[in-house]
């Protein structure tokens, strides 16, 4: 995870602006936009005195696989370039990622609540995959995956092409039919 997703993601999760976060921390709300927009790279103990601010701190965890909200940041920028099939490129790492992982390493790439990608559907299945991942492994599932704005009001079939092809309920995990996220059991079959 990168500097400017921790930062961010913490701010966000803990609810701050960054002129607020700016204060708490003594770090200038001008050089927090710097760092979250990746134009500027913090040193360590900036970090550090930005994590705490949001009631986090920096861990380090024995894996090169890209977290929650890396990928979440990934799949948004695929929304912003107008590339679905990207954005399910993404989505499919991170099943992959989560499912090549085990116990505690597992539940460390799930803990950084991501952020918003602007599209309901893909949040609501990051939420619907991380606890699919994290229960078949009995492992605690984070918080953020309960928030009320990951669950959609109606179904969406899972797809990043033109054709919607339709998805036999019997075959959707649970974590993902309670999100009304259509998708089938077998696309998330990592190997």
């Amino acid at each position: 995870m990168t500097a400017e997703t921790l930062v961010r993601s913490s701010r966000r999760a803990s609810r701050l602006s960054q002129k607020a976060l700016g204060e708490r921390s003594g770090v200038a709300a001008s050089s927090l936009s710097l760092i979250e927009s990746g134009d500027r790279i913090p040193t360590v103990a900036t970090l550090e005195r930005l994590l705490a601010a949001t009631g986090r701190s920096l861990v380090s965890i024995p894996t090169r696989r890209a977290d929650t909200a890396t990928i979440a940041e990934r799949i948004a920028a695929a929304v912003r370039e107008g590339e679905p099939a990207s954005a399910l490129r993404h989505f499919i790492q991170l099943n992959d990622n989560l499912a090549a992982e085990h116990h505690e390493v597992r539940f460390a790439l799930t803990i950084a609540e991501p952020a918003p990608t602007g599209v309901k559907h893909w949040d609501a299945a990051i939420a619907a995959l991380v606890e699919y991942r994290l229960q078949e492994a009995g492992l605690p599932v984070p918080a953020w995956t309960q928030d009320p704005s990951r669950t959609l009001r109606k179904s969406w079939t899972f797809t990043a092409g033109r054709y919607v092809v339709p998805v036999d309920r019997a075959r959707v995990p649970k974590s993902f039919l309670d999100r009304n996220v259509l998708i089938d059991e077998d696309t998330l079959t990592s190997y």
